[in-house]
């Protein structure tokens, strides 16, 4: 049974940061655009942590690769070259100069010495024998330290003598080895490929891809034992292996020498063979894999090409910028400046192509000494009048900055990989209907005959490139005829080859085409709202379904990782093992939320898309600020409620003792909390009222309740034995340890009916003995009112706490919470009993005010700020 896009995941590894490799980019948005989900894992830049963010609709993750083991084998090879006989010189310069100066010490100590026995001679306070025995003391001191210098001097020059034989053995050494292509074990000189399964390996598993998808040879032998551990767990996990390149034919320079490309090609080897698919950059890289490793299907070949390029207006095109009318024929070169370009063999052609022009769009820049040397042989040969240097133009600018050339040419000299080379200038010049001029590269001249695009000749010889330039010039409407088909466009544009990408895994799966999925009816995503990850007694979803209600405009969704523990209702959750553990979870949402949403809220300070331990929200802000999305906090109370200052303010505040565990527990993490909140200039909301004297420029963020879902059909204080409710999420700090006492001695003198609920009991039911309640009890230490206080008072019942008269004064109108403390909590019990009618009118305040402050209204507005008004 096949499986729908959406449940296709593929992983893509690559050992470079994502970013700028063009290749990579396009397979994985060819992907994405037919539904498939795709994590590319790249690598994150020196010293940078993990990110992630979404490109071309595919998660891109970067890791950090500490590199271990590379590093472990530099350094025991440059402490194996360091190696010198004992005693022969020194390991350091630093232990030269630290044995130098503890001679130089010695000496300056016997002379101040000197001077100290002279004076006690003088002073009589030392007698001619002892002053006599001291002198010679100090004579045998300096000898020492004198022949001590001697031997410094002596060791350093032996270790001079013998330095310059061992580097220069260890050279001569190298420069063999080096050349030797045999035996180049990769897993000795390049351990970075193991470094990689150390960086990638745990994610793949944890992934559990269909598809693991390998670009180029430094990674394939990850993907290789990701398909073999999948094995182990009855899961069949097809590897596909991306050859960017013709490895044995890389180019040799600087760190790459032959033992070096010979290691690499060896990796390659031996993992190619346990691919399941292999692609390829052309036709003659095929070739070669095939026969070179009996691969029994032949690599499919995945052109690197651009996009069709989109029509722009420019100023100046390249015949306006060096000023040539239309029936002057002009030829162009586009790219960088070396010698195995091949650029000189086209100015030598021009003494025998009168009357033609060549433009060289030098890149980065025409001021460069490779442009210099240019211009010195066009000198030389009489042509520097037909010859102009541009700078180049913006990328999307250069298919209309070139088109009004007659011809594209790309002249590169022989080398291995040349031969095997379809550089994208190729299709830059074709994809603008350009005719192209090429050398007689392999890749290059079966695609140019076979497509009748242009011409070709013999690489470096000028005359044969005289030649074919005149031809082609003499026919070019010809070709651009044939450029202009519709069917080479797409071809030989990217479309084509993601076309051809998907075909692949279509039949690697044995499952339907997959399409690319284009809606027309797309629109950009408007204002999106997630907050998260706690959804703390519900209120981000009661907060986003406000906005909504009170928006239609804004979306807004609220995620809870706490496994549902009281039944909030949430749009999102997930378990709390997910949000710590669950790599693939975590992945799903980042890269939901980066393609659809624009506004996030953090709760209590923690990431919204997975944490591992002592982790905050800071982590999340560099990629949502790449994304460009908005972000904020929430606080919900004790996270942020400073239990120092607290205790210094409220006089029941339950932080008195700071030896408290519970207060020390919640001073160390608001301390932590606090040093990130340091710099961090997002908007800040708080739940409650007396929160934000702890949070410096935060704003009041009002908690939410329905009061239709509330409203209570029972009567209030009718009972003649009236029933009072205390039901505390943490009793520590809600001051259950006075209530309890109290209430437990009123229900036994029979004036009321205790009733205790403790965390665990879900929200429903709560809030059904809420409302069966007469009075309820919320607490009496904090100084101030929450979710279950503004329960009590939309289901009109009796609401008792400590609200501290300052946090009063913040509110907008008469809080309608009956106070009391631990010292008078009976008494105030004892009268609301007693003047029941008083109490009925407390009662009946409640649903008032929240339904004037606590119904969503006044939270919107709160947030409409932050979303971008209405």
């Amino acid at each position: 049974m096949t499986r729908s896009p959406e449940e296709l995941r593929v992983v893509m590894l690559v050992a470079n940061a994502v970013t700028n490799d063009s290749r990579v980019r396009k397979e994985a948005a060819a992907l994405a655009q037919a539904g498939v989900q795709v994590t590319v894992l790249g690598v994150a830049s020196w010293g940078e942590p993990q990110s992630r963010e979404m490109l071309d609709g595919a998660m891109v993750v970067r890791v950090a690769v500490p590199f271990t083991l590379r590093e472990e084998r530099k350094f025991a090879r440059k402490k194996h070259r360091e190696w010198r006989p004992p005693f022969l010189g020194y390991k350091t310069p630093r232990a030269y100069r630290a044995r130098s100066l503890r001679v130089q010490s010695g000496l300056k100590e016997i002379k101040a010495d000197s001077g100290h026995a002279i004076q006690a001679k003088k002073a009589g306070q030392t007698g001619p024998l002892a002053y006599k025995v001291g002198v010679l003391g100090r004579l045998v001191r300096r000898s020492g330290w004198q022949a001590a210098r001697r031997g410094i001097w002596l060791r350093k020059g032996l270790g001079n003598a013998i330095d310059k034989p061992f580097r220069s053995g260890w050279r001569a050494y190298d420069g063999v080895a080096h050349r030797l292509t045999w035996p180049a074990r990769w897993r000795r000189v390049h351990p970075d490929a193991l470094d990689y399964e150390f960086a990638f390996g745990d994610l793949i598993d944890r992934l559990e891809p269909d598809v693991v998808h390998a670009h180029d040879m430094h990674v394939i032998g990850v993907a290789a034992r990701a398909a073999g551990r999948a094995k182990l767990r009855g899961k069949d996990l097809k590897v596909v292996y991306d050859a960017h390149e013709y490895v044995p034919g890389i180019a040799l320079y600087g760190p790459r020498t032959k033992k070096f490309i010979a290691a690499w090609a060896n990796h390659e080897s031996e993992y190619m063979g346990s691919a399941d698919r292999v692609i390829t950059v052309s036709t003659a890289i095929a070739d070669r894999l095939e026969k070179e490793h009996k691969l029994p299907l032949k690599p499919t070949v995945i052109l690197n090409t651009p996009d069709i390029p989109e029509v722009v207006e420019i100023e100046h095109d390249i015949r306006a910028k060096v000023r040539l009318p239309r029936e002057v024929p002009l030829l162009v070169y586009s790219g960088g400046i070396t010698a195995v370009r091949g650029i000189e063999t086209a100015i030598q052609a021009m003494p025998n192509m009168p009357g033609v022009h060549l433009a060289v769009v030098a890149v980065p820049s025409p001021k460069q000494p490779a442009v210099d040397v240019l211009r010195k042989l066009a000198e030389s040969l009489g042509v520097e009048d037909r010859m102009h240097y541009l700078s180049p133009v913006a990328p999307h600018e250069v298919t209309a900055f070139l088109s009004t050339a007659d011809a594209g040419i790309i002249p590169m000299l022989r080398a291995p990989n040349h031969e095997m080379a379809m550089p994208n200038k190729l299709f830059e010049y074709s994809l603008g209907e350009l005719p192209v001029l090429v050398s007689d590269m392999a890749s290059m001249k079966e695609w140019v005959t076979s497509h009748g695009i242009g011409e070709y000749f013999e690489a470096a010889n000028p005359a044969s490139f005289a030649e074919k330039a005149k031809l082609l010039l003499s026919r070019t409407e010809t070709y651009r005829e044939r450029l202009a088909d519709p069917a080479y466009k797409h071809e030989a544009a990217w479309s084509g080859q993601a076309d051809r990408l998907r075909e692949l895994y279509t039949q690697m799966l044995g499952r339907t085409q997959l399409e690319p999925v284009i809606d027309p009816n797309s629109e950009a995503p408007g204002r999106r709202l997630l907050i998260g990850p706690s959804n703390s007694a519900g209120q981000a979803y009661l907060w986003t379904t406000a906005v909504t209600r009170e928006v239609p405009s804004i979306a807004a969704e609220s995620l809870s990782t706490n496994s549902g523990r009281y039944d909030f209702k949430v749009h999102r959750a997930a378990t709390f093992e997910q949000y710590r553990a669950d790599l693939r979870w975590q992945l799903e949402l980042t890269a939901w939320a980066l393609q659809n949403v624009t506004h996030v809220l953090f709760e209590a300070g923690r990431p919204m898309f997975g944490q591992l331990a002592g982790q905050m929200w800071t982590m999340d802000v560099p990629m949502l600020d790449a994304a460009g999305i908005q972000h904020g906090l929430v606080f919900h109370g004790s996270e942020v409620r400073d239990p120092a200052r607290h205790r210094r303010t409220y006089q029941f505040s339950p932080f008195a003792d700071p030896t408290d565990e519970l207060t020390v527990r919640l001073q160390a993490a608001n301390d932590l909390l606090r040093e990130h909140l340091t710099g961090y200039d997002g908007p800040k909301f708080v739940t409650t009222p007396d929160l934000v004297e702890y949070v410096e420029g935060s704003v009041w963020l009002p908690v939410v309740v329905d009061p239709d879902e509330l409203a209570s059909a029972t009567p209030v204080m009718e009972r003649d034995v009236p029933v009072v409710l205390h039901a505390p999420s943490a009793s520590a700090l809600k001051g259950s340890v006075f209530v309890d006492p109290v209430l437990t001695e009123l229900d036994a003198r029979g004036l009321i009916e205790y009733r205790r609920l403790q965390g665990g009991v879900p929200h429903p039911e709560v809030v059904a003995m809420v409302k069966d309640a007469d009075i309820v009890v919320d607490q009496l230490l904090l100084g101030s009112y929450g979710v279950f206080g503004c329960e009590a008072m939309a289901a009109g019942r009796v609401t008792v706490g400590h609200v501290a008269d300052h946090v009063r004064a913040l509110l907008p109108t008469d809080l309608p919470i009956v106070e009391a403390t631990p010292d008078d909590l009976t008494e105030v019990i004892e009268r609301l009993v007693a003047e029941r009618e008083e109490a009925r009118k407390m009662a009946d305040a409640g649903p008032r005010y929240i339904r004037e402050v606590h119904d969503g209204r006044k939270s919107v507005e709160a947030l409409l700020p932050f979303l971008g008004g209405r």
